[in-house]
């Protein structure tokens, strides 16, 4: 869309402890482009892991599952252990990407959650995405509404609209002259702005 964005992870956050910290460093542009994106042809999966949990060895089972229910060779298979965080915790995330973006899929471990349901939360996100033929997931179509709105148009599909993004749709529209429109379609919804 314009602007070029750098992000630096310094400091794990796992919840209940949290502490987490990260830098942006945003190098703005003078106007931005409005995105056309109906359909990205995925090119490739990958799943990590983010752990602090000095127990875990090579692998964690939260992976294991992921990986297997989205049959990730094991070169498309990553695994961090840090030390940088106040507390325990970990986090599985799966990358999709294109050639357009990279959508991440996460599933956080929680006490009382089985290590097998984390995976398998985070492959069966990554399986609806892939099935609906959408350009984005459903939170990142809620994330796009106002830097769109701001460009002054475009148009994506998503999966399926949330409350969030019904929301941010019509509080944008009460504040910017822009209004969107929402149709459905086979495998997604095509949300189009108009000025």
């Amino acid at each position: 869309m314009g602007p070029r964005v750098k992000v630096n992870l310094e400091k794990y956050g796992f919840y209940p402890a949290g502490g987490g910290r990260f830098e942006v460093e945003i190098q703005p542009c003078s106007t931005l482009t409005p995105i056309i994106w109906r359909s990205v042809g995925r090119l490739r999966a990958e799943g990590a892991c983010n752990c602090r949990q000095s127990e875990l060895q090579d692998r964690s089972a939260e992976v294991v599952v992921a990986a297997h229910l989205l049959q990730l060779a094991e070169e498309e298979q990553q695994i961090t252990f840090t030390n940088n965080s106040p507390g325990p915790g970990n986090v599985v995330m799966v990358e999709v990407e294109s050639a357009s973006l990279v959508e991440v899929f996460t599933s956080f471990g929680k006490m009382g959650v089985s290590a097998e349901k984390v995976g398998a939360d985070a492959a069966a996100q990554v399986s609806a995405y892939l099935a609906s033929e959408a350009a984005v997931s459903e939170h990142l179509a809620d994330q796009l509404l106002l830097p769109m709105a701001l460009a002054g148009g475009g148009s994506f599909t998503t999966a399926t609209i949330s409350s969030h993004a019904q929301t941010d749709m019509d509080v944008i529209s009460k504040f910017l002259p822009v209004s969107f429109s929402v149709e459905e379609r086979l495998n997604s919804v095509l949300i189009k702005l108009s000025v």
